[in-house]
């Protein structure tokens, strides 16, 4: 059991993150990422400087903490069809801290994870078939994500006028057509 001074400081901690992580969310919503600073989220927080940098390296190690927080759950089962739903779920929930992202053009280590394991479950339908060609798949692979990736991001731009899941349903189908027999 710790002390109750670490008890303290550890919800001291957490408390500080939210408000850092709302503030964030707050200024995210009002405009982009790199015209943000570090001293808007400070005052948006009501934390001084050195708080935040002794939470965060800067603002990107927080987009990219914040980005591991709201997907690690969801791929730490390895089931990938119920993941992609529950990633578009996130993104659904988060818009503008996805609008961002998709706009800034950042990595997602998760993004590509799942965009991955679905060419991985590609790969093994068109081994199966017996019609897989390495050069075409690769050339295939790089065509959806990136066009999975446009299309999110135009869901995102258009506000999410459908829900993750029916979203999901429509370009899940898409992808999954040109594997088809």
């Amino acid at each position: 059991m710790l002390p109750k001074t670490d008890k303290k400081l550890d919800r001291r901690t957490a408390y500080t993150r939210m408000v850092i992580k709302t503030a964030l969310f707050d200024l995210l919503a009002e405009k982009q990422l790199s015209k943000i600073t570090v001293k808007e989220i400070c005052e948006r927080a009501q934390i001084n400087r050195a708080t935040f940098y002794r939470n965060y390296l800067d603002i990107y190690d927080l987009y990219e903490k914040i980005e591991t927080e709201l997907t690690t759950d969801i791929f730490a089962d390895n089931k990938l069809e119920q993941s992609r739903y529950q990633l578009l779920d996130v993104i659904y929930h988060h818009q503008a801290f996805y609008r961002e992202f998709f706009n800034s053009q950042l990595e997602s280590k998760y993004i590509k994870d799942t965009v991955a394991g679905l060419a991985d479950q590609m790969k093994t339908i068109l081994l199966k078939r017996g019609s897989f060609d390495e050069a075409t798949f690769e050339l295939t692979y790089q065509y959806n994500y990136y066009g999975v990736i446009g299309v999110i991001k135009e869901w995102l731009n258009a506000g999410c006028p459908v829900g993750p899941h029916e979203f999901g349903d429509r370009l899940f189908a898409i992808v999954e057509k040109q594997y088809q027999e």
